[in-house]
């Protein structure tokens, strides 16, 4: 079945800048009427349509009911790409049929009996065209509302810019437009995706990477893009979390998603060859990524002091906190994912490559060659690794966070039962090493930090034997590793 296609660009704004938004002139002279949209979203109780990637919904406005089926976001460079599928029904229940998208392809009919609502949404919606200069024919649409599951409920608030004709770029040139008038963040989460996090009391988690789905005959440039964005979902769910709480883990897990970027610069670094910004999105990412790691090193030190301790700790952590507040609120860092979006769309690497053969090869040997490369490198720097100084030693546990980040990019290139024991195996060993190398670090730089911080060392930190016992146990989990067979090699 061929899916009709919606390509958008949305963008998340504080609520009391609607406004100044909604008389932006681009948006014409006059200012677009506003109507309300109400729309309960169905599942079954074991959100088994959300599981499979489709939303279905309803969404009422006036006396008419629109039914609508969204396959899940294919969303390549910060665009939501997107198959959907709507149809008029006469009442508030979901008819699902061979006109309602492949929902009867994928279920049976007793559990598509039992679908039920789940969560609603009431939104106040300003909508209209925009004429770009290129001829390009953009839709926006301002939203400003509210999802609710049952008793839980959160703001929504976001601008839709929907692409109805001509190139992508218009998105991206309004988008950048509209944030010299109000400040403006790359969104990464449908109304559904809110809702379900609602239903599940899950929206205030912290976001670890989401499982990545690579075909193994697509490009390496189309499996660089996928990635990317995956990065970047993953840091924009957890910054937003983290402007609400401050809280350790969100903060843990949006500098967790910048080193992912970083590796993932590194690893497709031949395919950008020629292409000036990488370098310079490579840098902003490595800068973003210290601030975040300025308040993590208090993170990690503050379980180890004692309660009388901590409070002067917490202090300088809730000034570095406001630091950093101030700097995600900042153009600097609001625009650097709407800016790597628009690059990894419409970028130089993609669109007048250095080599575009290299671009055009099969992500699975591209994906084995430089797994290989990063694995050789672990190899060769970690011998006699409990003999070698701590720089190294640190040097090789990045390489071991490069590595498994790298793993876990290409999981799902490789299948079969023997390879995925195969592949078990060598994360585990691999993470053994990560942290094994992580409690060393965390040994040999946890003085100078107490010092920088003016907390005094405590008592409890390893001595010579516990160092000692650490070295011995690295040593044998590199060995343990690189005995390990590749999972990726036949």
């Amino acid at each position: 079945m061929d899916e009709p296609v919606e390509i958008e660009l949305k963008l998340d704004f504080d609520p009391a800048d609607r406004d100044r938004l909604v008389a932006c002139p681009l948006f014409g002279p006059e200012p677009a009427a506003t109507r309300r949209l109400n729309a309960t979203y169905f599942d079954t109780p074991g959100f088994h349509l959300d599981k499979a990637g489709y939303a279905l919904r309803i969404r009422s406005e006036g006396g008419e009911r629109i039914q609508t089926v969204k396959a899940a976001s294919r969303e390549a460079a910060g665009l939501f790409v997107r198959g959907e599928w709507e149809r008029p029904v006469p009442g508030d229940e979901p008819i699902v049929d061979e006109k309602s998208g492949p929902l009867v392809q994928l279920f049976d009919t007793a559990l598509l009996s039992r679908l039920r609502p789940v969560f609603t949404t009431a939104v106040d919606r300003t909508q209209g065209p925009v004429d770009h200069p290129d001829g390009s024919r953009v839709d926006y649409a301002i939203d400003l509302g509210e999802v609710r599951a049952g008793t839980r409920g959160t703001t929504l608030c976001e601008l839709e810019l929907e692409l109805k004709g001509g190139a992508p770029q218009a998105l991206f040139d309004l988008a950048r437009t509209l944030g010299e008038l109000v400040p403006l963040r790359l969104g990464v989460s449908t109304k559904s995706e809110r809702g379900y996090a609602l239903a599940d009391s899950a929206f205030t988690a912290a976001v670890k990477a989401e499982p990545l789905t690579l075909d193994r005959t697509m490009a390496a440039g189309d499996a660089f893009a996928v990635i990317v964005a995956s990065c970047l979902r993953q840091y924009r769910r957890n910054e937003d979390l983290l402007l609400l709480s401050g809280g350790v883990e969100q903060l843990h897990q949006a500098r967790v998603a910048l080193r992912r970027l970083r590796t993932a610069f590194w690893l497709f670094e031949p395919l950008l060859d020629g292409d000036d910004r990488a370098e310079a999105f490579v840098s902003e990412l490595r800068w973003l990524a210290a601030e975040l790691g300025a308040i993590r090193d208090i993170d990690v030190l503050v379980p180890r002091l004692e309660e009388s301790a901590r409070a002067a700790l917490f202090a300088v952590r809730e000034n570095r906190f406001g630091h950093l507040r101030n700097l995600l609120d900042s153009g600097r860092v609001r625009l650097l994912p709407i800016e790597l979006a628009e690059w990894l769309a419409l970028g130089r690497w993609r669109t007048g490559p250095a080599d575009p053969e290299l671009r055009d090869r099969h992500v699975r040997a591209f994906a084995g060659d430089r797994l290989d490369r990063l694995r050789k490198r672990i190899k060769r720097a970690g011998k006699g690794l409990a003999d070698a100084d701590d720089e190294h030693r640190h040097e090789v546990r990045k390489d071991a966070k490069k590595l498994r980040y790298a793993a876990e990019f290409f999981l799902s290139l490789y299948s079969g039962r023997k390879t995925r024991r195969r592949m078990e195996r060598f994360l585990d060993r691999l993470e053994a090493l990560q942290d094994k190398l992580g409690q060393l670090n965390d040994i040999a730089t946890a003085p100078r930090l107490f010092t920088e911080l003016g907390v005094e060392v405590p008592p409890s930190m390893p001595g010579r034997k516990e160092r000692k016992r650490l070295l011995d146990d690295a040593e044998d989990c590199f060995e343990a590793l690189i005995e390990t067979k590749r999972f990726w090699r036949d």
